[in-house]
C-alpha cells in the first residue's frame, strides 16, 4: 500500500480513506463504551483486551461496507481523487450496519498479541498446525497432562512455578513476572499451541521459529498490529518437550539477542524489564507491557502464589 501511495495510486488512497473511517468508528465505539456503566465485579483487564480487539474488528468491518460516507468525503478532498467507494443504489435504501454487543469475557479469558513472540487470540477458523518436525520430540510418548490440567489457571501456575524460579534467576527478574507473561501469551495455559494430534507444543512465550531454529515447529494464525491495525497472519512457532524447555529457551532468546541488552540491565525492576523488551520489539500490541503488569499485580496470580508458597495445595 505504501508503494502504491508513492506512485499516487488511487486504490491506495481509497484504502487509506477506509482505514481512517475505521479508526473514526473505533473512536466512537470507545467513547460510547467509556460512557456506559459497567459492573465493577465484571470488569477486568481481560475484558478490556477483548473489548478493544472486538471494537477494532467491528470498526474495520463497518468501514469496509462503505455505508457511513466518511471515506467518500475524504476521497473527495484529495486533489484528483476519484470516488472509488461503492454507494447503494438510489432505488434501494441504505442498510444500516448492525452493531451487536461483544460477548462479555470471563475474568480468566486469554489474551495476547506478539511480533517475535505472539500467540494472540484465535481468529475464526482456528489454527493451522504442522506435523512434528523432530523425531526426538515425537518419541517422548508421555501423557500430555497439561491439556486437561491447565483448564484451571491455578494448575498452570503451580506446574511452571519451579521452572519459572530457575529462569528468573538467570534473567534477574521475579518468577512472578515470567508467570504473568506466560499467562498473557497462553491464556493461563488453556490456549497453548498444539500439534494436530493434540500434543502440547509448550510454547509459553510465543517465540517464533526463525531460520536459525533447528527444533520442532508448528504453524498457526496470529493477530499482529501493523501500523496500528490488527491483522491476521500465519507464522511458524517453536515447539518444546516441556514447560521447562520453553522457559530455558526463553532465557537463551533474551540473553542472546543484543536488542534486549537494556532489559537485562533492569536490576530486578520487573516493570522496567517488561517495558524494555516491549520497546525493543518483543510485541506489536501497544499495550503489551501494561497487560503483563496488570496480570502481575492481579488477584488471581497473587492469591495462587500465596497458596503455593504457604504449602497449601488444592490442585489436581
Amino acid at each position: 500500500m505504501k508503494l502504491d501511495a508513492r506512485n499516487n495510486s488511487k486504490d491506495a488512497a481509497a484504502t487509506v480513506a477506509r482505514q481512517f473511517e475505521g479508526l473514526f468508528v473505533q473512536q466512537m465505539l470507545g467513547a460510547m463504551r467509556s460512557a456506559s456503566n459497567i459492573d465493577a465485579g465484571q470488569h477486568s483487564s481481560y475484558m478490556d483486551f477483548y473489548q478493544e480487539m472486538y471494537d477494532k474488528q467491528l470498526a474495520q468491518s463497518i468501514a469496509g461496507q462503505d455505508r457511513l460516507g466518511v471515506a467518500k468525503l475524504i476521497m473527495q478532498q484529495i486533489p484528483g481523487g476519484a470516488d472509488t467507494t461503492q454507494s447503494p443504489s438510489a432505488a434501494e435504501p441504505a442498510q444500516q450496519p448492525v452493531i451487536r454487543p461483544a460477548p462479555r469475557p470471563t475474568a480468566l479469558s486469554p489474551q495476547a498479541t506478539r511480533l517475535e513472540a505472539t500467540t494472540a487470540a484465535m481468529p475464526a477458523g482456528g489454527v493451522l498446525l504442522s506435523r512434528v518436525e523432530d523425531d526426538d520430540f515425537a518419541e517422548t510418548g508421555r501423557i500430555e497432562r497439561s491439556n486437561s490440567r491447565w483448564q484451571k489457571p491455578e494448575n498452570f501456575i503451580a506446574d511452571i512455578w519451579s521452572d519459572a524460579n530457575a529462569a528468573a534467576r538467570q534473567l534477574g527478574v521475579s518468577p512472578e513476572l515470567l508467570v504473568a507473561q506466560a499467562a498473557l501469551e497462553t491464556g493461563w495455559g488453556r490456549h497453548t499451541m498444539k500439534f494436530d494430534d493434540g500434543r502440547n507444543g509448550y510454547n509459553l512465550f510465543g517465540i517464533k521459529a526463525g531460520g536459525d531454529w533447528q527444533g520442532p515447529a508448528l504453524s498457526r494464525h496470529s493477530l499482529e498490529y501493523r501500523d496500528g491495525i490488527l491483522q491476521n497472519q500465519v507464522s511458524r512457532f517453536r515447539a518444546y518437550r516441556s514447560p521447562a524447555h520453553s522457559l530455558s529457551d526463553y532465557v537463551d532468546f533474551i540473553q542472546s539477542n543484543p536488542r534486549y541488552r537494556q532489559a537485562l540491565s533492569s536490576n530486578g525492576d520487573d516493570h522496567a524489564y517488561i517495558h524494555a523488551i516491549h520497546d525493543a520489539g518483543y510485541a506489536t500490541d501497544p499495550h503489551y507491557a501494561d497487560k503483563v503488569i496488570g496480570i502481575l499485580g492481579g488477584e488471581l496470580l497473587q492469591q495462587t502464589l500465596a497458596g503455593i508458597n504457604s504449602g497449601v495445595s488444592s490442585y489436581g
